[in-house]
């Protein structure tokens, strides 16, 4: 297949890249496991695709080598392995789209590109095609390049800066004065996490929600003992608060799933003998904590804290409301359905 292919040219790449003395083709074979002939194909593909890749006489055989100074033609000091690299992760950067992080990161890969023989770009187009990334829903935060933008000129500059925010909860505008500490992205989207002066503690603002936004003359001083990951510790998510500890069963089938990730630094599993699992957290109670569990249905079960429980069992019920159907209409639709079957 062509994948496998591109990948194990890739590899090759890697492997005389890391060798100074370079590799013969049949270590080349033995360390992928691959015959003899495919590897002089592989080579020989690469060489075509415009590497420069050369042989090397020593004792009774013949090493693979890069040029040693093809590296000094690329515009910055990198290897071909690491230049390809870069090369594919543009999709992972456009979580950054419309804004101008993303036309930067694009700026750099415009830069490199022309340095390049487009037989080489070519090939790193086919690497790049046999790995995509993909990303959940994201905001298109074209709109917000220009507040994004000063937000992080106060950020590097230690400015204090005024905002109308609009809140998530209430949708009512406020006016605030926050010393912006840091930008952050998360699950496609961007925040501000500063020190709010109306609430006289740190906050995250959405900066989609961010009406306006005015740069101040005053200087704030970063606090030496402010933490981002500590900060973040209080949150499931995104939303912080104050954490109690919660305690999620999940069946089999769903365990499976909990089992593989790290869902919060404070978690803890317990395994239980028929495949099911406990998971303990301590995070605060909010809406995405609850939407989190409300997301594997029946197969997960709060144990504690009791509020906890009780909401959960509130939003199945009114779930299940909105499922039920009067038994007339249920017949009227039966039947309308079948009549357009004649």
């Amino acid at each position: 297949m062509r994948g496998t292919q591109i990948a194990r040219q890739w590899k090759i790449l890697r492997l005389i890249e890391s060798r100074k003395r370079g590799l013969t083709a049949r270590e080349l074979s033995h360390e992928l496991e691959t015959d003899l002939r495919t590897i002089y194909r592989d080579l020989e593909a690469l060489q075509d695709a415009g590497f420069p890749l050369y042989t090397d006489r020593e004792g009774k055989g013949s090493c693979w080598c890069l040029v040693e100074g093809f590296k000094s033609n690329l515009p910055l000091p990198l290897t071909m392995t690491e230049l390809a690299s870069l090369h594919m992760s543009r999709d992972i950067m456009r979580v950054f789209e419309g804004t101008a992080f993303q036309e930067s990161i694009e700026g750099l890969f415009d830069k490199i590109r022309v340095s390049l023989p487009p037989e080489v770009i070519r090939y790193l187009d086919n690497i790049s095609a046999n790995l995509k990334v993909g990303f959940g829903p994201r905001k298109d935060y074209q709109a917000f390049k220009g507040i994004i933008s000063e937000v992080s000129q106060a950020t590097a500059e230690r400015r204090r800066v005024e905002i109308q925010y609009k809140a998530a909860s209430t949708g009512k505008v406020t006016s605030r004065k926050v010393d912006p500490y840091q930008m952050w992205a998360m699950t496609g989207a961007f925040y501000l996490i500063g020190l709010c002066h109306l609430r006289d503690s740190i906050r995250t603002f959405a900066i989609d929600r961010i009406k306006s936004l005015t740069l101040l003359k005053e200087k704030f001083s970063y606090p030496p003992d402010f933490s981002l990951e500590d900060y973040l510790q209080t949150a499931f998510r995104v939303m912080t608060g104050d954490p109690k500890t919660v305690k999620v069963h999940f069946a089999p089938g769903a365990a499976r799933v909990v089992r593989e990730r790290i869902w919060h630094p404070t978690q803890e599993i317990r395994e239980d003998s028929d495949g099911s699992l406990t998971i303990t957290l301590e995070v605060p109670i909010n809406y995405e904590i609850i939407s989190w569990i409300l997301g594997f249905g029946s197969a997960a079960e709060v144990l504690q804290p009791r509020e906890l429980r009780q909401r959960i069992l509130e939003e199945h019920q009114a779930a299940a409301q909105n499922y039920r159907i009067r038994q007339p209409e249920l017949r009227e639709s039966f039947f309308r359905e079948k009549s357009l079957d004649v």
